[in-house]
């Protein structure tokens, strides 16, 4: 697994770890987060859950950027058991396949399509990650 597809799955994840710690869902996917990130060790679990609930009460008590920072620490931590551990990849797709139908986390598939022709540069970002399309000559 790349560098490239562990941050577009990271990235996400902490985006939808952070969506349920502010809504309903939270109760119902705490767990789940714990069990993949701690790969089923009792220890661990238990661990990462005092970190989520701790992340959360930050974030419920804390400033603007709170949640951002917060973001980036869970991303982090994403990222890491995703390089540790590569075959937890399916098991994150499917928890963030199911957060995004119809868990009530807010999370929708968002599909966009563009071409840059001639002289076009074209920026997209959906979910925090921003994709280039074009080239050095343009003519992508």
């Amino acid at each position: 697994m790349s560098e490239l597809e562990i941050l577009q799955m990271a990235t996400p994840a902490a985006q939808a770890l952070l969506s349920c710690m502010v809504s309903d869902a939270w109760q119902a996917t705490k767990g789940r987060f714990a069990r993949l990130l701690g790969r089923d060790s009792e220890g661990d679990v238990q661990v990462i859950e005092g970190d989520l609930e701790e992340s959360r009460r930050e974030i419920l008590e804390g400033a603007s950027d709170t949640s951002r920072v917060t973001a980036e620490v869970w991303k982090a931590r994403f990222r890491q058991a995703l390089l540790v551990n590569p075959e937890m990849a399916n098991d994150l797709r499917t928890l963030l396949s199911e957060l995004g139908e119809g868990s009530g986390t807010g999370h929708e598939r968002v599909n966009q399509n563009a071409v840059a022709k001639d002289n076009a540069v074209v920026f997209q970002q959906s979910s925090g990650v921003q994709n280039y399309y074009g080239s050095a000559n343009n003519n992508e």
